[in-house]
């Protein structure tokens, strides 16, 4: 059998395996199993002289010839350094998958609050230090500014040709996962599980005494994700919008800027429920909280681009290639939705437990709402105009109330 076929043999098992995987619905995703075979590893596996960089790490045989050498040159390079929002248990799989092909690439990947990602970067890269090669941020307004300094180095992949188009946000910024915000509630204290925003919104009217403190959002003043899927939310939905989170702030919602922390609130009962809270937050933990139940947003569903770039000031750029790449990938797509986050790719909707083309089926193509690049995002007058509104509309206490509200 040759390298190519072995190659086929294994991505037909890993879609096979996919296939298999339960619906995530509420018991969570599955995850790889510990112990993967390394090529290496499998009985009657004997490399040859005569293979290929290409065949001898498993990459996909439509790669450029000239590819091996990238292989060949990470090999050189000092690891590879991540800077992004994500957690260890989203980026698990991703990574081990990974070193399956490339084991001398030590990957690290530091978890970051959204506003630390690219002022670390730009920190380190001003002080001559040591920083991220590959940046992964759903921050819309930010990646603007990224842009536009001219931080991305405007990279390739060799998987253009198979991504959609709205997946490429700029010259060497992809969007490595298409992920929906969701409502998040507690089965033992939420009787008529909320489904919709207009949901939650009659919940916080109708039974305004019980709900009261017990809703969970973000404050869009102190989180740019908070903001950006406020932003882009009312806009597509008008002043319905608006009279909806009129409707919520009768309730008085808790305020935060954690998603961790608003899962681990329902989770162990200490709120109701949370709104616009993301799912790569919720599905890897649904097995450590039993009484965490959720929903797509069914009037209106934010999907949040999680966006990756390799960094000008990156000290490994092929390995940040290898990994870009592979992220891109079906094998790397898959693995991603392995750690709770949403692929695109249309070639692996069938055999991904998750999908944005399963989230589209359930609430419909036209109620999706993408967190695109906005030039109103850099509009300074029109962005403090709306986070005046929205503070109205969900009765967000001063900062004297606060401090007169404080023990």
């Amino acid at each position: 059998m040759t390298a190519t076929l072995k190659r086929l043999s294994l991505l037909i098992m890993l879609f096979l395996f996919a296939a298999c995987a339960p619906t995530v619905t509420e018991p969570g995703v599955n995850i790889l199993p510990e112990e993967t075979l390394l090529p290496q590893d499998v009985p009657g596996f004997e490399p040859t002289a005569t293979l290929s960089s290409l065949e001898r790490y498993y990459v996909p045989p439509y790669y450029s010839p000239f590819y091996g050498q990238v292989v060949e040159d990470s090999k050189s390079e000092n690891g590879l350094l991540i800077y992004s929002t994500l957690g260890y248990e989203n980026w698990e799989p991703v990574i081990r998958a990974f070193q399956e092909h490339y084991p001398w690439v030590n990957v690290i990947s530091l978890e970051l609050e959204p506003g630390e990602v690219f002022e670390r970067y730009s920190e380190e890269n001003e002080s001559g230090l040591r920083t991220a090669d590959i940046i992964v941020s759903s921050d819309i307004a930010a990646w603007q500014d990224f842009t536009q300094q001219g931080q991305v180095l405007p990279y390739r992949s060799q998987e253009d040709s198979y991504l959609p188009s709205w997946v490429k946000t700029g010259a060497g910024i992809y969007a490595m996962s298409s992920d929906p915000l969701l409502i998040i509630y507690n089965k033992q204290l939420v009787e008529n599980p909320p489904v919709s925003m207009q949901d939650v919104g009659i919940l916080s009217s109708a039974f305004t005494t019980r709900y009261a403190s017990n809703i969970a959002t973000y404050d869009i003043a102190m989180s740019q994700s908070g903001f950006a899927v406020n932003w882009f939310w009312v806009k597509n939905q008008g002043e319905a919008g608006w009279n909806i989170l009129k409707a919520i702030g009768q309730a008085d919602p808790v305020l935060g800027t954690s998603e961790r922390q608003m899962v681990e609130d329902i989770g162990a009962g200490d709120r109701f429920l949370a709104y616009f809270v993301s799912a790569i937050a919720v599905l890897p933990r649904l097995q450590e909280y039993p009484d965490l139940g959720w929903s797509y947003i069914q009037d209106g569903q934010p999907i949040v681009l999680q966006s990756m770039a390799i960094t000008q000031a990156n000290s490994s750029p092929n390995s940040a290639k290898l990994m870009s790449d592979f992220l891109l990938s079906q094998e790397g797509q898959l693995t991603l939705a392995q750690g709770g986050l949403t692929p695109y790719r249309a070639d692996i909707a069938r055999v991904s437990p998750l999908h944005i083309e399963k989230v589209s089926e359930i609430v419909g193509q036209d109620k999706l709402i993408f967190l695109a690049f906005d030039p109103q995002l850099d509009n300074l007058a029109s962005t403090a105009e709306f986070i005046q509104r929205w503070d109205a509309a969900l009765r967000k206490p001063t900062s004297l109330e606060q401090e007169t509200q404080s023990p």
